[in-house]
């Protein structure tokens, strides 16, 4: 028996120990590789990619454009039918909510009446009229948000919905540039042919990357520009989140300069129009003119003069600034 467990034992490890590197060795390729590439293969071939890129094919032979016109052509039409909407409809989310919260104050002042009898006719103790109050306050609360139809989860409705839609028109202009998914197909080789041709003054060829770097600085000045304008719109001075996102999305702006100096023109070109349209859209809907054409309700922390607000703020933050190294603007 012990001879036995002498041959069987060591060519039993040598095995485990072959299958285990083999094991190894397969897991890092299948948890790395292989799922980001069938990740990337599986949005580039899904259905919306695909209906993206042949709405921006068409946009270009219907029209007749060059292709960097129909690169901006489809991203302003994308975003002021997707994108502003969207916009809208938050901008009255945010406003019914800041209403039903004006509401709170008398409710809550009820409550806690109501909370005091209940506590002396039915001799409940501290603790069970505290969680008796709570949950009466949070089922107001919750009738408020229903008879308003204003989840505070719809607040980051343009974030759910802007995203995706970056992402399938960034994929959709790579595929054009990459004749994907069929680059046999005659229609992905005409579309990258006319790419290579379709370009404007400095940059020709829109399959190539933009040399200059004048798209992606441009790019990442209009986001830090939007990151800003948001942040001197506050009527109130922001919280200790509220300044972390800002710097954490001062930091995007800035790491995707890089990013944007490294993929095809034509890519750059969408994401500096898209930053644009950010811009404008931002700037538009701060107006309260135009909230009461679209039917956003006036509350009372909307600015009356929220461009004259943002050049305040800018203004005395310059001033702030200058201050500090001894300098004044004045």
């Amino acid at each position: 028996m012990s001879y036995l467990k002498m041959i069987v034992r060591p060519r039993f490890l040598e095995s485990v120990r072959s299958n285990g590197i083999l094991f190894a060795q397969c897991r890092r390729n299948f948890s790395y590789e292989a799922t980001v590439t069938g990740m990337w293969t599986t949005l580039s071939q899904s259905t919306p990619v695909a209906y993206v890129q042949q709405g921006l094919v068409a946009i270009h032979d219907y029209s007749g454009l060059p292709w960097w016109a129909s690169v901006i052509v489809s991203t302003v039409l994308l975003r002021s039918v997707v994108t502003l909407p969207l916009t809208v409809y938050q901008n009255k989310i945010v406003a019914r909510l800041e209403k039903i919260t004006l509401e709170m104050p008398d409710i809550v002042k009820e409550l806690k009446k109501e909370t005091a009898v209940a506590m002396r006719k039915f001799h409940w103790t501290e603790k069970e009229a505290r969680i008796m109050y709570n949950t009466s306050l949070k089922k107001q609360w919750d009738k408020l948000v229903v008879r308003e139809n204003c989840h505070p989860a719809k607040t980051m409705i343009v974030l759910w919905g802007q995203i995706p839609l970056w992402v399938i028109m960034s994929v959709s202009i790579r595929n054009l540039v990459h004749m994907l998914p069929d680059p046999s197909s005659i229609e992905a080789q005409v579309a990258f042919t006319e790419l290579t041709l379709g370009g404007f003054g400095w940059i020709p060829n829109l399959t190539e990357v933009d040399q200059s770097l004048i798209l992606p600085v441009a790019m990442g000045l209009i986001n830090l520009v939007i990151i800003e304008i948001q942040n001197a719109a506050r009527a109130k001075e922001p919280s200790k989140l509220q300044k972390m996102f800002t710097n954490v999305f001062r930091g995007v702006s800035v790491l995707m300069v890089p990013v944007a100096a490294t993929v095809p023109s034509c890519l750059c070109l969408y994401w500096v129009t898209s930053s644009a349209c950010g811009l404008a859209q931002n700037l538009l809907t701060m107006s309260p003119r135009f909230k009461r054409l679209v039917g956003v309700p006036q509350v009372p922390s909307e600015i009356a003069r929220p461009y004259s607000h943002i050049r305040t703020n800018f203004s005395n933050r310059i001033d702030a600034i200058l201050g500090k190294v001894g300098l004044s603007s004045k």
